[in-house]
């Protein structure tokens, strides 16, 4: 991300000049008519720049979840080990660069721009949403071929983005109250599980409470749908609703008090 970077640092050295809601190119604005540049632009271009990383982690989930695919496993089984993997994909992928641009100042940079601190939050959480999912979408693709599931493929894409999109949003939330990339691994890795768990990936949940919070659980949509494409079982319709309210739910609170709690992101700490 360093053009991108040189672009904020230039911005804010620029007298007079302050952002408001958008981050201009540099030799644009002082043409006059400067490239409107936002967090999901500056996020691509990262990604599109770093293009040998952004193959590797589409190999790397090919590489370890292609046998799990293949394997004789019982559908559960595959289903569990798809679920961890694709929420921690997303959840590490968030909180740990999160830490390290709060680290190194360049979150700083841009919230000092003037860029609405929801705005920053939404854009990123977007960006990092379909990048993984483009990363992920071969080795979810293997699964589904392997045991004759595209029919349920549709679902299967919508509840994989939902639950990307609720773990990049964990992700941001987790390194807001952490002082460190291992702490920042640990925090994610322990609530990820937590959820997983209580949305019965590793263990169908038991009538009562547990069945009560896996109805509201965010990644219980996930299940379902890669057990329909794993196992050839029909999509259970039902476990969308709640789910999907308590995701929107989360997402519109971090928003709307993003200001207050994006300072903890923000390096030195601010109170």
């Amino acid at each position: 991300m360093g053009p991108a970077r040189r672009d904020v640092r230039r911005l804010r050295g620029r007298a007079g000049t302050r952002s408001r809601g958008r981050l201009r190119g540099a030799h644009g604005a002082a043409a006059g008519r400067g490239r409107r540049v936002t967090i999901w632009r500056l996020a691509w271009r990262s990604a599109l720049r770093r293009s040998r990383l952004f193959l590797w982690n589409v190999a790397v989930p090919l590489l370890l979840l292609t046998p799990v695919a293949l394997s004789a496993a019982a559908a559960p089984h595959r289903v569990a080990v798809f679920g961890v993997f694709i929420v921690f994909f997303g959840a590490f992928g968030s909180a740990i660069p999160a830490v390290r641009d709060a680290r190194d100042g360049w979150l700083d940079e841009i919230l000092r721009t003037g860029y609405p601190a929801p705005r920053w939050l939404l854009e990123r959480t977007l960006a990092g949403t379909t990048i993984d999912t483009l990363q992920l979408a071969p080795a979810v693709l293997v699964l589904l071929w392997s045991a004759g599931g595209f029919g349920a493929g549709p679902v299967v894409l919508v509840s994989v983005l939902a639950t990307l999109w609720f773990a990049n949003l964990l992700g941001a939330l987790v390194a807001a109250g952490v002082r460190s990339l291992a702490e920042a691994a640990l925090a994610s890795a322990a609530l990820s599980l937590l959820l997983l768990h209580f949305a019965g990936f590793f263990r169908t949940p038991a009538p009562g409470w547990t069945s009560f919070v896996a109805e509201w659980n965010p990644y219980t949509p996930l299940r379902a749908a890669l057990t329909a494409g794993a196992g050839g079982m029909p999509v259970d319709a039902s476990v969308w609703l709640r789910s999907l309210v308590v995701a929107a739910g989360v997402t519109f609170g971090a928003a709307v008090f993003a200001s207050d709690w994006s300072r903890r992101l923000r390096w030195p700490r601010t109170p």
